[in-house]
């Protein structure tokens, strides 16, 4: 949708009448500054530091069994920031974090910012692959690490161990006070930090976001949440996952506590613990992870925010009584949000809101002129709050960050690939995507970066991959595949190969060997004629031990699958890590116990009642 040559010319002459077109006759656009003033200079550092100073006895971050408080935070962040910096971090430098949730990431992004550099969080859970592709992509300064997550790290670039003797002598010869004059004060265009998402063409790309756009949304969001110095905020997000940066700026600029569980999927009983157990009052979480607690059970949890995909009404209808209820929108080449809704109500499926202080938003059709309300079109966001594109893609940010016809100044504005419309009351309504991304737990997927993994397998000719809901509320991607000679590799081969690049929550839970693909009229490929995956009961050895029927009966009541052999795979029966939670806690009314890496490693029934323990042994 990309418009060409001539059209573009035709905008740029004709940019005086569209500069008087609106989007909405009562509604503008631009929610933020119009009026040519920078955005902030607010970094993730001086925030923090603007707390130490003010309640250096104030709880920062809250652990199963520790409290930091903001001095201790500041003075550690500064200790390692003198470190990073010795060790060359700074201005337009990225130090790469390989850390699991934890106090040390948080602490590690507020000294990375602290010397001036730009912090890039790297899963070390991810494939060794993938994180691989990412060092080498972004080829940072440094890599911090621990000594277990260092163990699935290339060799390359120096590597800080921040659990190693030698860093501990290091630190402790270091001054603990701040950094001012050591480096450059912080520049709205400097860059801040690098995310990857997955990418189109078969490998992730990396958004490098500016501090400009980190200031903008700090002014925005702690407001929009009602988050107070007496607040504690829920540290749900994975580090490689730009919500991180939302929850750490909301909790920051007020002041609050940062409450942080141990790693690991967080949903059902977990979730519900967590909050319960650290009164956590300020939650930012994908629907699916809400929808897999009780609100009523939850009462101390006072505002939730949810973001990352599509809100049910249903939803809104359990959560937003007696607490207030936001719903956000933003890709991470937006700095995590772009739009929010007032607070919610009612059971109405709600819209994704109307522009954050700092963005603008624009509904267009394909030659980039605005669409009539309730008329679909393509979302562009422009304004401080755009990121400055992707890490060393000089041709794909050009395609992406596009010029904008309605400002007049050489700014730029984003192409999202979603479709929404305008209601009369000037908020935006999401009705797809124009391409084939997609959002599984609220994590962005590019369905062509999954064809082209599995493409790479020897016995693979061509793949499609899509993501289907065939029962309503579970989704799973699904490999359609072509094979060479049409002899078709087990799944879990296909699984085991797709598992070295893709994480978790991009490997396809089901394969599908095709003759060929169908394609409509006009000769596209038609993904809504692909046939549903074969939920046929399989045939295999029946259970023999009380835990194998104890655990077949929890994968068919799950799963929704009848007749499960001892030989069933969970993942390939539909299972995920969000589903592992509640196969865990039915587990134990079993009298069974089994850990989350257990389930991953042991998958079937059999190999799962083999290593499961009797509750409390």
């Amino acid at each position: 949708m990309t418009p060409d040559t001539g059209t573009r010319s035709r905008l740029t002459d004709d940019l005086p009448a569209l500069s008087r077109l609106a989007l909405h006759p009562d509604e503008p656009e631009h929610a933020g500054r119009d009026d040519g003033t920078p955005p902030p200079t607010e970094t993730l550092a001086t925030l923090f530091e603007r707390q130490a100073r003010r309640r250096p006895g104030g709880s920062a971050l809250v652990l199963q069994d520790t409290i930091l408080t903001y001095g201790e935070v500041d003075r550690r962040a500064n200790r390692l920031a003198r470190l990073l910096a010795g060790q060359g971090a700074g201005p337009e430098r990225v130090v790469a974090l390989a850390l699991p949730r934890s106090a040390d990431m948080i602490i590690a992004m507020l000294a990375v910012t602290k010397a001036g550099a730009a912090f890039l969080p790297v899963d070390p859970d991810y494939p060794a692959d993938r994180i691989a592709f990412m060092i080498r992509d972004a080829d940072p300064t440094l890599v911090c690490s621990t000594a277990a997550a260092a163990t699935r790290l290339p060799a390359g670039p120096p590597l800080v161990l921040l659990d190693g003797p030698d860093t501990a002598a290091a630190l402790s010869g270091l001054p603990d006070t701040g950094l001012a004059g050591a480096v450059p004060p912080p520049s709205p265009a400097r860059l801040a930090y690098v995310i990857y998402t997955s990418g189109s063409t078969g490998t992730p790309k990396g958004v490098a976001v500016t501090h400009g756009g980190v200031g903008t949304l700090a002014a925005a969001n702690s407001e929009r949440m009602a988050v107070g110095a007496e607040s504690r905020v829920l540290q749900f997000s994975s580090p490689s996952f730009d919500a991180i940066v939302f929850e750490l700026l909301a909790t920051f600029a007020a002041g609050a506590a940062l409450v942080i569980p141990p790693p690991g999927t967080l949903a059902g009983e977990a979730l519900a613990a967590v909050v319960t157990e650290h009164r956590v009052t300020h939650a930012v979480l994908p629907p699916v992870a809400a929808g897999s607690v009780s609100a009523a059970g939850l009462p101390g949890l006072r505002s939730l925010l949810v973001a990352g995909e599509a809100c049910s009404g249903d939803l809104v209808a359990r959560w937003s009584p007696g607490r207030r209820m936001i719903n956000a929108y933003g890709p991470t080449e937006t700095t995590v949000c772009a739009t929010m809704t007032d607070p919610l109500s009612g059971s109405a499926t709600p819209s994704i809101g109307r522009p954050i202080p700092g963005a603008a938003v624009h509904v267009l059709d394909d030659a980039l002129r605005p669409v009539a309300p309730g008329t679909p079109g393509e979302l562009y966001v422009s304004g401080d709050l755009l990121a400055r594109g992707y890490l060393r893609r000089p041709g794909l940010t050009a395609e992406r960050f596009v010029a904008d016809p309605f400002a007049g100044d050489g700014s730029r504005m984003y192409r999202t690939g979603d479709l929404v419309s305008r209601t009369p009351d000037g908020d935006l309504v999401f009705h797809g995507r124009v391409d084939d991304q997609v959002k599984v737990r609220g994590f962005r997927i590019e369905l062509g970066e999954i064809e082209a993994v599995l493409t790479g397998h020897p016995a693979v000719d061509r793949a499609v991959a899509v993501l289907r809901e065939d029962q309503p509320g579970t989704q799973q991607i699904v490999a359609y595949l072509i094979t060479v000679n049409r002899t078709a590799p087990p799944a879990a081969e296909l699984r085991e190969f797709a598992s070295r690049f893709l994480p978790e929550h991009m490997v396809p839970t089901a394969y599908v060997v095709v003759d060929s693909f169908p394609v409509t009229p006009s000769g596209k490929l038609d993904r809504r004629a692909l046939p549903a995956p074969d939920r046929s009961p399989a045939t295999g050895r029946e259970p023999r031990t009380p835990a194998e029927e104890a655990f077949r009966t929890i994968f068919a009541d799950i799963l929704q699958v009848a007749q499960v052999p001892v030989e069933g795979n969970f993942f390939e029966l539909g299972g995920n890590s969000l589903l592992a939670i509640p196969v865990i806690q039915k587990a134990r009314e079993f009298g069974l116990a089994i850990t989350p890496r257990q389930l991953i490693e042991n998958p079937t029934i059999e190999k799962l009642a083999a290593v499961a323990r009797p509750v409390g042994q």
